[in-house]
């Protein structure tokens, strides 16, 4: 019994030494945790800032974007590495720990000095590439603005940003570039071009035209004739927004002056390579005796865009004529459609402003459609490039199928379906590739709708002022 006792009985020293000996064990295996989240904090940080450095330079803006976010990446790299150095100070006396903290600094140190060279010479490598590159993608585009002119141009070779005679270049080199220029009515020239360009914006406009839809196919704006004093597009440049479609889209553009507004293709994503060519989504734009309101409502955007429209209606109070640019119509006989809760906002917003408003100018839908509600026209622009859309199948558009290629006169109410809404104000529609030219003749506004196929004039609509 004695023995069984002894047996089964730790002894004094054994029950201290016991506890001592499962801390160790407890704060080994705790240490080997923390070496571990240290070497994967380190290997995230350090990944983080190779992936950025790739993908800024690849699919965002060259070198310009790749130092912004490499000099972020760096700070977050800074903190994380400040941070596990407090930590460890904190419990430097205990010699398991130490030894942790050295390993995962060390650790730091050679991943930093592995991954810094991957990225430069990955970096040097895509310069190599696009030195082989034309020297230009597209422009210059010269878009209106507040107080002058902005240009933008692309270069497949990292340039910096400047113009011939004019500011100083940029800091950064890049891809894309802009230049600010105080005028509406210049002579410039951009490096690495040996043309000339002009862009005059005469005291008196007495034309424009406006497009839509294009969707990166430029068959027809690279043909355009050039006798306007500025350009309006509706938006959908592109289809996806993407950057190879910017490229695409802007190739051979006319060299006139330019506003735009964002299509749904155009807006799709967040980060959105069309944004830094158009930088404005909602604004008003004043150009000598015309102003133009440009407003997105899609994409759940319309309350801001009415909230726009509403806060600003003062700004066209001056023009001797007002112009409203929307991508998505007001009233249509497309495929597309027109949304209710939207057309009525702009029907709101232009019934209680006291405003020499004109038209309303939109694509989306691509066919064409014109429209007439007390005085002020609702122009559908139809399709500047992009494919036309059939409005032939009865079971996509129900009521609203029409099988010939034009439409004349008053259409059919149907109270009870909200994409009929504003047909008894319908003139006409075509299943056509169309522009809308507006010029200004002897107290007259002509807007003249023309085919891009045939550059025949399919119809003329007058406006007296």
């Amino acid at each position: 019994m004695i023995n069984e006792i002894k047996i089964g009985t730790l002894s004094e020293e054994e029950s201290v030494r016991e506890p001592m000996i499962q801390n160790i064990t407890y704060s080994k295996q705790q240490n080997k945790w923390k070496l571990l989240i240290c070497i994967g904090s380190y290997t995230i940080v350090q990944l983080l800032v190779l992936s950025v450095m790739i993908y800024a330079f690849i699919y965002v803006d060259s070198i310009g974007y790749f130092i912004k976010q490499a000099e972020i990446c760096a700070f977050l790299l800074v903190i994380s590495m400040i941070y596990v150095i407090m930590y460890f100070r904190k419990h430097k006396q205990k010699k398991c720990i130490r030894k942790t903290y050295y390993l995962s600094i060390a650790f730091g140190i050679i991943l930093t000095i592995v991954c810094v060279p991957i990225s430069v010479l990955f970096l040097v490598q895509m310069i190599n590439i696009q030195s082989k590159f034309p020297e230009f993608c597209y422009g210059p585009l010269a878009f209106i603005h507040e107080k002058g002119t902005r240009i933008h141009w692309c270069t497949y070779k990292l340039q910096k940003s400047y113009l011939v005679n004019s500011k100083p270049k940029s800091a950064a080199l890049s891809s894309y570039h802009n230049v600010f220029v105080n005028s509406t009515s210049f002579s410039y020239q951009i490096p690495g071009l040996s043309t000339q360009f002009e862009y005059h914006l005469p005291q008196v406009i007495t034309k424009f035209i406006v497009i839509s839809d294009t969707h990166t196919n430029t068959r027809f704006t690279s043909t355009m004739s050039t006798d306007f004093d500025f350009m309006i597009h509706c938006g959908d440049m592109s289809n996806k927004g993407n950057l190879s479609e910017l490229q695409t889209g802007y190739q051979n553009w006319p060299t006139k002056l330019m506003l735009a507004t964002f299509g749904n293709h155009d807006y799709r994503f967040k980060f959105n390579h069309f944004k830094r060519v158009n930088t404005r989504v909602n604004y008003y734009q004043q150009i000598r005796n015309i102003g133009v309101f440009f407003v997105y409502v899609q994409h759940g955007q319309d309350k801001k865009a009415v909230k726009f429209l509403n806060k600003n209606a003062h700004l066209g109070e001056n023009a001797e004529h007002v112009f409203i640019v929307v991508h998505n119509p007001v009233y249509a006989t497309g495929d597309e459609g027109a949304v209710i809760k939207i057309s009525k906002k702009m029907e709101e917003f232009i019934d209680s402003h006291i405003l020499n408003i004109r038209a309303v100018f939109s694509g989306h839908n691509h066919v064409f459609a014109a429209f007439k509600r007390q005085r002020i026209f609702y122009f559908v622009n139809g399709v500047g490039g992009g494919g036309l859309n059939p409005v032939y199948n009865k079971d996509e558009m129900g009521p609203r199928v029409w099988q010939t290629e034009s439409l004349h006169g008053q259409l059919e109410v149907l109270n009870d379906q909200c994409y009929v809404h504003g047909y008894e104000w319908h003139l006409d529609s075509w299943l056509k590739y169309t522009r809308t030219e507006v010029e200004f003749k002897n107290g007259l506004i002509v807007y003249s709708i023309r085919d891009l196929v045939t550059n025949a004039v399919l119809q003329i609509y007058e406006q007296s002022f």
